[in-house]
């Protein structure tokens, strides 16, 4: 679901799509906005659904709880490094 509004809220906003352009890849705070923390964001989601998916699938607790730590950790860590912080505190 967040997915999905994430997605709506990057077509739809003026601080999306429309401001994906050369001069946008020159600005890091905007290249941040528009096309790293997206991409980043989409990337940390298919991550958690391979790893939910693999946790499904193994027939031993260890290998249930290790794929969960190494895939939802690793979907956390790319979420956290694409955050804007600067603009929170």
């Amino acid at each position: 679901i967040q997915l999905l509004v994430g997605l709506i809220l990057y077509f739809v906003s003026s601080k999306g799509f429309e401001q994906l352009s050369g001069a946008a890849m020159k600005n890091a705070e905007l290249r941040l906005t528009v096309l790293e923390h997206p991409l980043t964001n989409i990337i940390a989601i298919v991550l958690i659904t391979i790893g939910w998916s693999k946790h499904k699938k193994a027939s031993t607790s260890t290998g249930k709880f290790r794929s969960i730590a190494v895939f939802f950790g690793l979907g956390l860590l790319l979420i956290l490094s694409r955050i804007p912080w600067k603009t929170w505190f």
